[in-house]
């Protein structure tokens, strides 16, 4: 007992991070899709398809070209290994084309052909860039590498913050958070929830959802009052 009380004295309110909104992914992509900007490009297919995938850093960074699937209504991703997956048997995410501004499938095809990425070849997908002023130009970088969890997180929080964002408010598993936050607001089954975020628990995947104010109104609204 004084055990507890001295860990409810000492311990600190965890504070979670803001999940990413369609609202945000909106600004982003008219903020960065610009023509055949590489840089803006990778932006845009990293936040879109980790918002849609519920992806964590790890299964993003580690998207190679050969894991991916373009079908004519949707995309099909090969997770290779994720931190439920003991037994590394993989895991397959589909993502559907929406045909909006916002659709994550077209997003990483345009995003394929300007950075010139080779469809099944063994190459990370999203590589650190180099710039050649003589042509003005970004370009992948030679060494196939991923991006390490500090580069990845400051390439898209320095995004948040260029859309008039308070950058610390969010994190890398915003996008997850924010996927399955969009998901759960618009009524979508906990089955399906659970498969799409891979998720092992309803309690592990409640963490990732912020409920929000029209949701938690219900409530009380529904109580015969």
């Amino acid at each position: 007992m004084v055990l507890e009380g001295g860990i409810r004295l000492l311990s600190k309110p965890l504070k979670r991070k803001e999940p990413i909104t369609p609202t945000i992914l909106k600004n982003v992509i008219a903020k960065f899709d610009k023509n055949d900007n590489l840089p803006g490009l990778r932006i845009c297919a990293m936040m879109l398809i980790g918002f849609s995938g519920f992806l964590r850093y790890d299964e993003l960074a580690h998207i190679r070209s050969s894991d991916l699937t373009f079908n004519d209504s949707h995309l099909q991703l090969n997770i290779q290994k994720s931190k439920t997956d003991r037994y590394r048997q993989g895991n397959t995410i589909l993502i559907s084309r929406t045909g909006t501004d916002l659709c994550p499938v077209s997003m990483l095809q345009k995003y394929f052909r300007v950075a010139s990425l080779p469809v099944g070849s063994d190459e990370y997908i999203f590589l650190a860039l180099s710039y050649f002023k003589s042509i003005d130009k970004h370009k992948l970088a030679c060494k196939n590498r991923p991006l390490s969890y500090t580069r990845t997180r400051e390439i898209i929080l320095n995004a948040l913050s260029e859309i008039g964002l308070n950058s610390s408010l969010f994190g890398l598993h915003s996008l997850r958070s924010g996927g399955a936050t969009a998901a759960a607001s618009n009524s979508v089954p906990d089955r399906l929830l659970n498969a799409h975020g891979r998720w092992k628990t309803d309690k592990a995947k409640d963490g990732y959802i912020t409920e929000n104010l029209e949701n938690r109104l219900k409530i009380s609204q529904n109580l015969g009052l």
